[in-house]
């Protein structure tokens, strides 16, 4: 797969722009720039130039809409798409927004709005809906990965690789083509990611650890490890050893004393995506088959009994005294109990009210020979799609755009997400920078587990790095193969019957 060409250091997320001219928008006075982009390689690959230009018609729309169905959901509600106005504070992704759209407004007089839905079967309905009978009411839409994959089994969406797409490319820098490669089947996409969006980055789990914990117990420079290939899941095991603080009664509770690792429900399947296992890989013509290591896998729920013990690591999903597992997460790391925190990294903005000074690393290795570092993308990450309600004419308005979008973010909105998540307590961590380029460049794509195959096969196998897991996966590998397989064979026919 290739890596997702997003900006390494904040320095090289400026684009090479030329100011062109200034004009009113509808949203006030905007700049408008010229079309070549420049951005850089992931930091573990080293600086890689990679220069493109956005190919889109110069046509002006004079006006026209291009709306977007939105999330409204909580903490993953949509937040860049629509601006309705600046604010005063900077330091902030609606500005970056606002500036974005100014741009599309200035170059092509496209007007950018959203229409949000709050719920799921909200967002599901209308869909389903506006397919069914084309209202025109929205022309693209940002929902989660699951809902992504259910409206392409579907037919709902567009197939980004057809004829008619003929602007959005996922090979230019501006998106994430290697989760594009992963996502598509049978030399098909219907839905993708990049610069257009954060929540995609936001859903993207890392590991926290606190600064001071591992000043005071002595732990090494944890970046060098990542650096020197040496993060592998012995050393976080050794480290979680190090730093815990045994209670009187040998119990860990998530807000006291001091231990390794507060993890959630969705660790387990991070470990197992950091340690190489996946369930699916797809074969020369973009099949996807099932293909679990069941060695490996076996070999990384044996070392998670000792990750995850009860010994050295508190599961804050649920605790005891009914806290709800954000406010648990916060109180475990922001008020320095635990060493590592396996969270995503939207947490950056949860824990800035708490004094705890931290860095940003990947997810350990399963052993040095690995090689490289793998990463989880949270299937509640948002991605971009094209109702089949937009006609073959205005499809070229709206898969420009958002193409034109896309590109545009690069220096506003990446440039400031990159801001956000390099501000710590006291300072700027900027070796922080590289590890989250390396953690965003190397997400697995395994479509077992945003489709869903097998019942949620993968994090039932993931469960088994847990105390409480069941301690041999074989059988439990050969059942979810023979579903996994029939679940495929199901996909790939409802395609076939919607093309």
């Amino acid at each position: 797969m290739m890596k997702k060409l997003l900006c390494v250091l904040l320095a090289a997320l400026m684009l090479v722009c030329t100011l062109a001219s200034c004009a009113n928008g509808p949203n006030g006075p905007v700049t408008s720039e010229t079309t070549t982009a420049a951005g850089t390689g992931p930091a573990d690959t080293g600086e890689v130039e990679s220069e493109a230009t956005l190919n889109v018609p110069d046509t002006r729309y004079e006006d026209e809409e291009l709306c977007f169905l939105t999330r409204d959901e909580g903490l993953w509600s949509t937040v860049e798409i629509f601006a309705e106005n600046q604010t005063a504070n900077s330091d902030n992704i609606n500005n970056a927004v606002f500036e974005r759209n100014d741009r599309i407004y200035q170059n092509y007089g496209v007007i950018v709005t959203e229409l949000k839905k709050v719920t799921h079967s909200e967002h599901n309905t209308t869909v389903s809906k506006e397919v069914s009978a084309p209202s025109g009411d929205f022309q693209a839409i940002i929902t989660n990965t699951v809902n992504s994959a259910s409206y392409a089994t579907s037919g709902y969406l567009w197939n980004l690789y057809s004829e008619e797409i003929e602007y959005l490319n996922v090979n230019n820098p501006w998106w994430d083509v290697n989760m594009a490669q992963g996502m598509s089947i049978d030399d098909k996409l219907y839905f993708a990611t990049g610069d257009l969006l954060t929540a995609d980055n936001d859903a993207t789990f890392v590991i926290f650890f606190n600064k001071e914990i591992a000043e005071e117990k002595n732990v090494p420079d944890l970046y060098s490890l990542v650096s020197n290939k040496e993060w592998t899941m012995d050393k976080f095991y050794e480290f979680e050893v190090q730093v815990t603080e045994q209670s009187a009664d040998g119990k860990l509770a998530y807000n006291e004393g001091t231990y390794g690792f507060a993890y959630t429900v969705d660790s387990p399947s991070c470990m197992l995506f950091s340690g190489g296992v996946t369930m699916c890989t797809k074969d020369e013509d973009d099949i996807p088959v099932y293909a679990l290591n069941v060695d490996l896998a076996q070999n990384i729920v044996d070392k998670g009994k000792l990750l995850f013990s009860s010994d050295v690591a508190v599961d804050i999903t649920a605790p005891s005294d009914g806290t709800d597992i954000v406010t648990a997460g916060q109180k475990a790391f922001g008020e320095s109990h635990a060493l590592f925190f396996g969270e995503v990294m939207q947490s950056v903005t949860r824990l800035r009210g708490y004094e705890a000074d931290f860095g940003i690393l990947p997810y350990p290795m399963y052993s040095a020979q690995q090689g490289n570092y793998y990463s989880m993308m949270h299937m509640t990450a948002s991605v971009v799609s094209i109702p089949r309600s937009v006609n073959a004419d205005d499809v070229v308005m709206v898969n420009s755009m958002i193409e034109a979008m896309a590109y545009h973010a690069v220096d506003t909105l990446t440039k400031q997400y990159y801001d956000i998540n390099l501000k710590t307590r006291d300072a700027r961590d900027e070796q922080s920078g590289p590890m989250i380029d390396m953690i965003l460049a190397n997400r697995v794509c395994d479509l077992s587990y945003y489709y869903a195959w097998g019942g949620g096969a993968f994090q039932q196998m993931a469960a088994c790095l847990l105390p409480t897991g069941s301690s041999s996966i074989a059988s439990m590998a050969r059942r979810f193969g023979s579903q996994i397989e029939r679940n495929i064979t199901q996909l790939l026919r409802s395609m076939d019957k919607n093309d």
